[in-house]
């Protein structure tokens, strides 16, 4: 392969888009394993897309013929003949991708925060039993943090399952941004980031999120129009703001 043509070369890793590498530098992290042959994708200058890197020709080495058949039957071919299976149907296999799949992320995002509320609410009056109740006023707000720890790291890890970068993880800060990578992370399979295909599972939990969103925001344009007094009879409205003062109301 002409080096000097084309000596701008980028793959990705885990996630991680990394370039520009010169095609030396390349065939050296492919030796060193450093890069997977069905997992890590590559691009250069010409190409109309990123391709997997097993198919860049003369990046990894071709495997010798493991024994010499004798007598006059033909010679081993030392070539492995291309796989049938597609690139697409390849990269639609979400068990080979690293990172959290969206049944550890749905899991962990859904159920942990509940069950640990409740571990902690139940185990209070014997954590304060234990250690007195000047030390759970420190303890206490420490353990209600956990659920947030672990949701930032499955989020990562399921970022880099789609093929995207942790530093997305930023975009939640975003509004519209975050609902979209709400539905990559909830509905999308590993690797969606690059092959851009919907399995039938994926396709289920995106019809259920985009419903869930779409009823979140039914839900809220009801309230605010019965807090300005748009929609709703008066006594409607006035229930609806009294139970508003006492939900805001301070706790005794």
């Amino acid at each position: 392969m002409n080096e000097t043509a084309q000596d701008a070369w980028f793959y990705s890793h885990e996630g991680e888009r990394i370039g520009p590498v010169t095609f030396a530098d390349l065939k050296i992290k492919a030796i060193e394993g450093g890069i997977n042959p069905r997992l890590d994708m590559v691009w250069t200058h010409g190409m109309p897309e990123w391709k997997p890197a097993g198919e860049i020709e003369d990046l990894f080495e071709r495997r010798a013929p493991s024994e010499v058949q004798e007598g006059f039957s033909p010679p081993s071919d030392p070539y492995r003949a291309p796989s049938t299976e597609s690139p697409e149907e390849f990269m639609g296999k979400e068990t080979e991708w690293p990172g959290a799949r969206r049944r550890s992320y749905i899991l962990t995002t859904l159920l942990f925060p509940s069950l640990w509320i409740y571990g902690v609410t139940a185990s209070e009056s014997f954590l304060t039993a234990q250690f007195g109740p000047e030390t759970m006023k420190v303890v206490t707000p420490a353990l209600s943090f956990v659920p947030f720890l672990v949701l930032l790291v499955i989020t990562f890890k399921r970022l880099v399952n789609v093929g995207m970068s942790r530093w997305w993880i930023l975009g939640n800060l975003i509004p519209i941004l975050n609902i979209w990578l709400g539905y990559r992370t909830f509905a999308c399979p590993g690797g969606y980031a690059f092959h851009k295909k919907l399995d039938g599972a994926g396709i289920f939990l995106a019809i259920l999120y985009w419903l869930m969103i779409a009823l979140i925001v039914l839900v809220i344009a009801a309230v605010v129009a019965l807090m300005l007094g748009a929609v709703g009879s008066p006594e409607l409205r006035e229930q609806f703001q009294e139970i508003m003062r006492k939900a805001s109301a301070p706790q005794p």
